[in-house]
């Protein structure tokens, strides 16, 4: 039975998200959290096979040692990889074209929802490994944002080319999307991550391309 919940999470919060739209909405990107959430298990998991490896050569005590050690840190290890699967699973984001919708947790879960008019920024942090594996932590400003930070979201700069994308939609300007000039907003967005573009520049050519003469 608890193995059935696990395996039917992600379709659940799928239909979850759904069942939350409003007459006319519709999910125009949706988002999770990235692999990097298992990297707690994998770091037990090479600790346990490479010590207990190195044990497992000084003698014959050591041996039965590594044996001890390499299987509690192996289970250990599965602990923590079930864990991330099931974080994992359970997390969804979602843009549409009228708020941002967020559900986070299996048993307890929370949700989110902002209206795109009560957004009043949207600010993605990517350290040196999150721009190297494209994550990072996106943090939504407004009246109906709590502030609360996201982290460890998957392209969290075409996510927030998306919320901004939708507001201009919102707004009453031309879909960017439809226009073909998304790709070079996201392009954009890239290089202010790799820090080769400044939060100055990226807005200048942001209106550019979202206000052309």
């Amino acid at each position: 039975m608890g193995s059935e919940s696990i395996l039917w999470g992600p379709i659940k919060r799928m239909k979850y998200l759904e069942k939350q739209l409003m007459t006319g909405e519709t999910i125009v990107k949706r988002e999770h959290l990235h692999w990097i959430v298992y990297l707690p298990a994998l770091c037990v998991a090479a600790a346990a096979a490479i010590g207990g490896g190195w044990l497992a050569g000084q003698g014959p005590h050591a041996k039965d040692a590594a044996e001890v050690i390499g299987g509690a840190l192996g289970v250990y290890a599965l602990y923590l990889a079930l864990g991330g699967f099931i974080k994992r699973s359970a997390a969804r984001f979602a843009v549409t074209n009228k708020r941002v919708l967020i559900s986070l947790g299996l048993i307890r879960r929370r949700s989110v929802e902002i209206l795109l008019n009560q957004i009043e920024g949207i600010t993605v942090h990517q350290g040196f490994w999150g721009r190297i594996f494209n994550y990072g932590t996106v943090v939504i400003e407004g009246t109906g944002g709590d502030g609360a930070p996201y982290r460890h979201i998957a392209a969290p700069g075409a996510f927030r080319l998306a919320v901004q994308e939708q507001i201009e939609h919102y707004n009453g300007k031309t879909d960017i999307r439809e226009s073909g000039r998304f790709d070079q907003l996201l392009k954009l967005d890239e290089l202010r991550s790799k820090g080769a573009l400044t939060e100055t520049e990226f807005q200048q050519e942001k209106r550019k391309l979202l206000d052309p003469p």
